[in-house]
This record gives C-alpha cells, sequence and structure tokens, in this order.
C-alpha cells in the first residue's frame, strides 16, 4: 500500500513538473517574441527601405555662403576696403545629362552670386592721388554680381553602392563678374570681367540621421537627398578689370531632387 502510494505521488509531480515547465517555457517565449518584436520591426523597415527605389534624380540645388576677396590687379581694393571679406552668397542649379556607371552623373550648372563691400572713402591728396590713411565722410561700395556656367561631375559612388554618404563633385566653367562701384550717391564706375573658375565640392548626405523622414521627402516632394557641403574654389584670370579670386571656399545647404 504504502509502495502504490509512494508511486502515485511520484507519478503526480512529475506531471505538475511538466506542467510548470512548459508553463515557464510559454512564457518565457513570450517575452523574447515582445523584446525581439521592435527589433524585427525596424529590420523589416530596413530591408523595404534598401529594397524599394527611389525617385530619379535629375538635379542639384545649392546655397553658398563664403568669404570672397577680389583682386582688381592692384593693391586699390585692399587699400579701400582692408580686408572686406564679403560674404559671397549664392545660389546654385546643377542638371544632370548622362550616368557614368560606378562613378555618377555628368551635368552642366549655372550660378549666381552677390557681394557687397563697404568702407569710407579715400580722400583725395593734393597731387590728385588717394591717400587712404585719411578718409572722407563718404562712403565708398562696390557691388559684384557673378554669374557662372560650369561643367559638373559628381561622383557619388561611394554613397550609392557602398552606402557611405560622401559626395565629391568636380566643376570647371566660365565666370563673368558684373560689377558697380559708388561713392556717396554718385556712380564711379561699372563693368563686366570674365574668367575661367574650378571647384571641388565634399558634401555630406544627412539620410542615415533619419530614414524614414529622408523617405517622406523623396514620396512627397521628390527631393531624394539633403546634405551640406563644403567647396573650394578659384577664379584662374580675368579680362578688363580682373575680379578674381584665386582660392577660396564656400559653405551650404545642399538638395538632389
Amino acid at each position: 500500500m504504502s509502495t502504490r502510494r509512494d508511486t502515485t505521488m511520484t507519478a503526480h509531480d512529475r506531471h505538475a513538473s511538466l506542467s510548470l515547465y512548459r508553463v515557464a517555457s510559454a512564457t518565457l517565449l513570450g517575452l523574447v517574441t515582445l523584446l525581439a518584436l521592435p527589433g524585427l520591426t525596424s529590420a523589416q523597415y530596413s530591408d523595404e527601405y534598401r529594397t524599394r527605389g527611389t525617385s530619379p534624380e535629375r538635379f542639384d540645388w545649392q546655397l553658398h555662403i563664403g568669404p570672397y576677396t577680389p583682386y582688381v590687379g592692384s593693391n586699390a581694393f585692399r587699400d579701400i576696403f582692408g580686408g572686406d571679406g564679403g560674404p559671397m552668397l549664392a545660389m546654385e542649379l546643377d542638371t544632370h545629362i548622362v550616368r557614368i556607371p560606378y562613378v555618377g552623373p555628368l551635368g552642366i550648372g549655372v550660378r549666381g552670386g552677390w557681394s557687397r563691400y563697404r568702407a569710407r572713402a579715400c580722400s583725395v591728396s593734393t597731387d590728385g592721388s588717394p591717400d587712404c590713411d585719411n578718409r572722407a565722410d563718404e562712403k565708398e561700395k562696390f557691388v559684384l554680381l557673378p554669374v557662372s556656367i560650369l561643367a559638373t561631375l559628381r561622383v557619388d559612388v561611394l554613397a550609392r553602392e557602398l552606402n557611405f554618404p560622401l559626395v565629391i563633385t568636380g566643376k570647371l566653367g566660365l565666370d563673368t563678374f558684373f560689377w558697380r562701384s559708388r561713392r556717396g550717391g554718385s556712380s564711379q564706375g561699372s563693368g563686366r570681367s570674365l574668367g575661367m573658375r574650378w571647384g571641388v565640392m565634399f558634401a555630406l548626405e544627412l539620410d542615415f540621421i533619419e530614414p524614414r523622414a529622408a523617405r517622406r521627402l523623396d514620396e512627397d516632394w521628390g527631393i531624394n537627398h539633403s546634405y551640406l557641403f563644403v567647396e573650394l574654389y578659384g577664379s584662374l584670370f580675368g579680362t578688363s578689370i580682373p575680379m578674381r579670386d584665386a582660392f577660396t571656399w564656400s559653405a551650404g545647404l545642399g538638395l538632389s531632387f
């Protein structure tokens, strides 16, 4: 009798242990599922983001700001305006003509800028030459309006093929500088100058900061990428009165669409 009771209790204990094991296993599986669900959802979205194609890229728009000090063929500008570096404000629109495989799009662009320089006018010495050590009460103003036609090569293979958000753009083209000089309320002169221009732009695409927002911009507005950039550039020479700055830089915000 005692042996049978012990056997019955042992079987009961085993059944209870098995039930407890099943409950614990189910609970653990549920917890693991709940913990893994956000990661699975994120991974699914990431896979969808990679597999969906973006809209075609046809244009680039950029807003530039940076220093610009023209060299007008002598020290006259520096004598009058000192170290005034502008700044130069500019906008640029590039269009993509053809895409070179594993390199990037080749295109053309147009850029327009504006810069103004102000200082107290130099007085005139007894022999008629300017005396910038002694300043008059009148203001001297010099306005520069450059317009550029550019050929561009946008190397985006790192961003498109290797998921590294760096784009490098080379630029070469023609500058036309329109300028105007005023002293007080009267015009001192105006004209234009032509020159060659070069530039290299380094852009950091911002899509990786918030991929969902980048996707919405593309779907709603056709903006493929937004980026911050720094451009190194210069004007090589000028006709008439040269307006070149052999080496300077600009920075700003750009959009691809």
